[in-house]
């Protein structure tokens, strides 16, 4: 005869207490007395319970397996109960007045309508506080004030529409591992995903880009709106920073109970909505409750070994000090490019590339990276203009811009990168291509299989800053055209500069959420400089590793740039 299978364990971890007091009372054969059948009913029972419990606070719906399953890190737990008003408990007072500007005693003891965190990259920002709390607010804010005809909405907006679909990409794969969210599915769209409460009612849960003005959430009732990276808000048609304009269309329509969360890596100190909260509340909390809170921090398990962190401090301190620090470009940075200027060099009704020209000269620049980065390349046209005082006059013209982006865990190779990007150099006539020391041997080694030399592009800070004051200069002269690239556009008006110690400036660009890092500019003022030198600059003949001495002042663009 065939032993019975063994009866699986009776989950009593989240039991109410009268219930877990009367199974506690039961002995050992009464349990076993138990049916398959009163087994089942009772773990249903239980689990639905547990489902319940999770719901009643935003860190209770990440961490219960019925929802979320996360495990949080303390300052992600400590946000969220926060937010609540309820007490932090994962983290000490030293840590708190770090993070929060006071002591644990000091913190709110009721929710805040607005929640103002300033955060590191990759810290889970988006896809931990941003999108489970749009999740459960989708399901649990009251909605008391809704009147007949009225949708409920979770609304996330994000500074493009490729960043706003991966935020709401977290939030499906919330819906897609978790049996209680997916049954609750009714509509999964590029743009919005819609449940059924508890209560039956259907939500929304619903992403926008700031760049076409954030709309989306007129003539809802908003349960949640969470502005993802609002440091990079910018309207794709007139270039104007629209954080506040956004932010101010949306609070009017949050339901009672509700909130808006602004969560963001940082750009320039006191500039923008984010940084207004922070300057006005933190440590005191009277109107938003407001968190700085650096990558590791957040996400202690970023970057184990260090490689990541170091790596970027060695390419641009700044830039690392923003994007793992949490820490912004100091007041006294300022928008690089004029709006006026890139509008005038921007022909809405040609086509984004330009067939070659015979006879015409072509300049040529890469921004090559294959990790974490885009590999971009730019080639530039100039046009001789002649000028009987001898003052430079010759315009210049994009005529290609090319991007390869590395998918998740899947970096680029260069090998292949080349291949594709020596395509375009060979139709254009372009023997060399310019580019900087990143990846430059590597790049070369690939380059010369095609019989195309790599140059040097003007190192350091120094030389970043001529090319740029130059690009901007043809900018302000009317002698550079290019196509509508939104891509491009939005990376050009977010360019800083700031006076550097010892005269000279620094000339930042921020690296967003999608891993970009002004590549797209990068290639471009590459590609103006190459055009504007002619023959006169050294080619690295691979395997070469120092660029040339050319025997002439390097600073070749002295008296070019007195614009800066």
């Amino acid at each position: 005869m065939n032993s019975p299978s063994p009866t699986p364990p009776l989950c009593t971890r989240a039991l109410p207490p009268p219930l877990l007091a009367q199974l506690a009372s039961l002995p050992p054969a009464a349990l076993a007395r138990l049916t398959a059948r009163e087994r089942l009913e009772i773990e249903a029972s239980l689990a639905a319970h547990e489902r319940a419990e999770g719901l009643a606070s935003h860190r209770a719906f990440c961490e219960s397996p019925h929802w979320c399953g996360l495990t949080l890190s303390p300052l992600m737990a400590a946000i969220m109960d926060a937010a609540e008003g309820r007490p932090v408990t994962t983290i000490d007072d030293d840590q708190a007045l770090r993070h929060f500007g006071c002591t644990l005693a000091e913190l709110p003891k009721t929710p805040r309508r607005l929640v103002a965190t300033r955060a590191g990259g990759r810290a889970g920002k988006s896809s931990r506080l941003l999108a489970t709390k749009a999740l459960l607010a989708a399901l649990t804010v009251p909605l008391t004030t809704l009147n007949p005809g009225e949708r409920a909405m979770s609304l996330l907006v994000a500074p493009d529409l490729y960043l706003a679909h991966q935020t709401l990409g977290f939030v499906r794969g919330y819906t897609e591992v978790s049996e209680a969210l997916r049954s609750r599915v009714l509509r999964d769209t590029a743009d919005e995903i819609e449940l059924v409460r508890p209560d039956d009612l259907p939500v929304l849960i619903r992403v926008r880009a700031a760049s076409r003005g954030g709309r989306g959430g007129r003539g809802f009732v908003l349960v949640f709106a969470g502005l993802d990276e609002a440091a990079f808000f910018r309207d794709e048609s007139s270039g104007v920073v629209n954080d506040l304009e956004i932010y101010r269309a949306v609070a009017p329509r949050l339901a009672p109970g509700a909130q808006c969360w602004i969560a963001s890596t940082p750009w320039v100190e006191g500039v923008g909505i984010l940084e207004e909260n922070l300057a006005r509340d933190f440590g005191t909390h009277t109107h938003a409750l407001c968190v700085t809170a650096p990558t590791r921090a957040l996400n202690p398990t970023w970057d184990p070994d260090g490689s990541i962190e170091a790596a970027l401090r060695e390419e641009d301190p700044d830039n690392a000090d923003r994007e793992i620090g949490a820490i912004p470009l100091a007041q006294g940075s300022s928008l690089f490019f004029e709006k006026v200027t890139l509008d005038a060099a921007t022909d809405d009704r040609r086509p984004l590339d330009l067939p070659p020209e015979p006879g015409a000269f072509y300049g040529a620049a890469g921004d090559f990276a294959f990790r974490r980065n885009a590999s971009t390349l730019a080639i530039v046209r100039r046009r001789a203009v002649e000028s009987p005082t001898g003052v430079d006059l010759d315009r210049y013209e994009l005529v290609l811009l090319d991007e390869r982006r590395p998918e998740k865990k899947a970096p680029l190779k260069p090998a292949a990168v080349c291949d594709e990007f020596a395509e375009p150099l060979g139709r254009y006539g372009c023997e060399d291509v310019a580019a900087d020391s990143h990846e430059r041997d590597s790049v070369a080694e690939e380059m010369a299989r095609h019989g195309i030399r790599v140059r040097a592009l003007p190192e350091g800070q120094k030389g970043k800053a001529e090319q740029f004051v130059f690009f901007r200069r043809l900018l302000r002269e009317g002698r550079f055209t290019m196509p509508k690239h939104p891509r491009l556009l939005a990376q050009l008006k977010a360019v800083t500069s700031k006076p550097a110690p010892g005269g000279g400036l620094t000339i930042t660009s921020p690296q967003t959420a999608d891993g970009s890092h002004g590549d797209l500019v990068s290639g471009l003022v590459g590609a103006v400089w190459r055009a504007s030198v002619g023959d006169l600059t050294p080619a690295l003949n691979p395997p070469a590793t120092e660029v040339p001495d050319t025997g002439r002042d390097t600073d070749f663009f002295a008296g070019r740039y007195d614009d800066a």
